[in-house]
């Protein structure tokens, strides 16, 4: 009985290495050997099996990959490089919460590349990161989204704005609620700012926050129970930066931006509710 194909592929490891060697286009069978560090009798064998599969294919002693074996090995590439990705800290994603992700950008998790994670004390859990902070000003922008901010992050942002940096800032309704009970006034010389740009999500955002700019994206996840968690994932690549963008945009589309008129048509409208509930007392 034939193997299936994927016990074909995983059951060897140089069979899954010549595969992805192979992907480079065809190869003749010394570079081959050269490259892989063997020797002809050990990988001849494991060419005949894939050969046998029809995932592989020769022309005198030249290899190279059928079209099986693209499709193939494009997939493997996609899921060695997620697990890449996962294997960074398998107990910290698999105990988050990835909810939040839309599944087109579930499936391009790869992109991410090597992240680290950041064991942030929890007295600075609502701190930017030091890296985002270092690298915005080269940037020229800074792109967040936060389902709970204080004004401590709302210090160094617009110190950050001082030194010509776009901030665009996406927050819960939660969120804003909490910066127009206690932070009115300030929030208003933010927003009167050219630099600041605030938008409030009418979706549940599943998440602390995540943001990104030209360097660093940084997500800030819940644990599965919905619990916070200092802990922190900082991913270096341009990949990286452009899926965060992708996932900023995905949010951006489901908000709205938040103006002076709306904070103070807010207030308002707080303020004829309070005498309304006085004049019934």
């Amino acid at each position: 009985m034939r193997e299936c194909v994927i016990d074909v592929i995983f059951a060897s490891r140089k069979r899954k290495d010549i595969l992805l060697f192979l992907k480079s286009g065809p190869q003749d069978m010394e570079f081959i050997l050269e490259s892989l560090e063997s020797d002809r009798q050990a990988l001849l064998p494991h060419m005949r099996i894939l050969e046998e599969n029809f995932l592989v294919t020769q022309f005198e002693d030249v290899w190279e990959l059928t079209t099986i074996g693209e499709l193939i090995a494009d997939e493997m590439i996609s899921l060695l490089s997620t697990a890449d990705v996962l294997d960074s800290d398998i107990d910290y994603w698999g105990s988050h919460s990835l909810d939040f992700i839309p599944y087109h950008l579930i499936k391009r998790m790869n992109e991410l590349g090597k992240c680290k994670v950041l064991n942030t004390p929890l007295s600075g859990e609502y701190e930017l990161n030091r890296e985002i902070i270092q690298t915005s000003p080269i940037s020229g922008s800074l792109f967040i989204a936060t389902a709970f901010i204080q004004t401590k992050c709302l210090t160094t942002l617009s110190e950050m704005a001082k030194k010509n940096v776009d901030i665009y800032l996406i927050l819960s309704q939660n969120a804003l609620d909490n910066l127009r009970s206690r932070y009115a006034a300030y929030v208003e010389k933010l927003i009167k700012s050219k630099s600041f740009h605030f938008y409030v999500c009418s979706k549940e955002l599943g998440f602390q926050a995540f943001m990104y700019n030209d360097y660093y994206l940084l997500l800030h996840l819940l644990k599965n129970n919905g619990e916070h968690d200092s802990k922190r994932i900082l991913c270096s690549n341009p990949y990286a930066t452009e899926w965060g963008k992708e996932l900023f945009g995905y949010y951006l589309k489901d908000s709205r931006p938040i103006t002076e008129m709306q904070l103070n048509f807010d207030k308002d409208k707080v303020s004829r509710l309070f005498k309304t509930e006085i004049a019934g007392l």
